[in-house]
């Protein structure tokens, strides 16, 4: 079941306890719920508007996703937690493409780094640091997999 979020839109001065946004919520390539949240500190919303119900969902992402460890307790994996995650991936993602216009970023020994290109070509600066680090990965000018690699970074920090 690959479960993914189109057309989010993410409000941050509603924001204040959760994160207000709403989404669609597409599973196998098919629209199945609507989903909102107001971000006031309550749960999120799903209409339904597919052939799954939250019920069959929960119980598959129980059943395949391993448990989510929130520090003294483990919770099952949930429609709540997936969303939570994909909410993050896309919200960071759109982040970190709007930083890549006047920084290079980088991937080194399991750290997310940033430098300024501060007017400069981004293959000088790219020169510069592979100079010190020729392991480092460079996010800027690779595949949406090393761009995933990075926001499971940042997700790892939270």
């Amino acid at each position: 079941m690959k479960i993914e979020l189109r057309r989010v839109t993410y409000n941050a001065v509603l924001s204040e306890e959760t994160s207000a946004y709403t989404a669609d919520i597409y599973i196998d390539g098919e629209l199945a719920f609507h989903a909102r949240n107001q971000g006031t500190g309550g749960a999120d919303h799903y209409r339904q508007v597919g052939r799954w119900t939250e019920a069959e969902v929960n119980d598959w992402l129980k059943a395949n996703r391993p448990p989510v460890d929130l520090g003294r307790i483990s919770v099952d994996h949930d429609l709540e937690i997936e969303v939570g995650n994909l909410l993050f991936r896309a919200l960071e993602g759109r982040r970190l493409k709007r930083l890549m216009r006047t920084h290079l970023l980088i991937v080194e020994r399991g750290q997310l780094f940033q430098y300024p290109l501060r007017k400069r070509p981004i293959e000088t600066v790219i020169r510069a640091v592979r100079a010190t680090n020729p392991d480092a990965i460079v996010v800027n000018d690779a595949g949406d997999d090393v761009l995933a690699q990075a926001l499971d970074i940042l997700r790892a920090k939270c």
